[in-house]
């Protein structure tokens, strides 16, 4: 594991390369998650600090409700993940 910054929020985080593309991520402020292609990293240190913040709470209440890792990538995809997400837990 190497501590590196976390590709949402910048602080620091432990990464383990699972592949070039496939990053397994543990920030203690947004939770555990799976960074996928590298090439979207840019897209996330350009987003505002307020669309930081939702992709964090995003990461920490899917963790929690799914006791499973989010997925991060593409932000576009991930913009529609987590509507869905917010979609579902109103529901219930």
């Amino acid at each position: 594991m190497n501590k590196e910054p976390c590709f949402v929020c910048g602080g620091e985080a432990m990464v383990i390369f699972i592949t070039v593309d496939k990053h397994d991520v543990r920030c203690s402020r947004c939770g555990k998650y799976i960074f996928r292609d590298g090439l979207n990293e840019a897209d996330y240190k350009d987003l505002p600090l307020e669309k930081k913040e939702i992709i964090s709470k995003y990461v920490k209440e899917y963790n929690k409700a799914t006791n499973e890792w989010a997925q991060l990538g593409d932000i576009d995809e991930l913009w529609m993940k987590i509507e869905q997400f917010n979609r579902s837990r109103k529901k219930d």
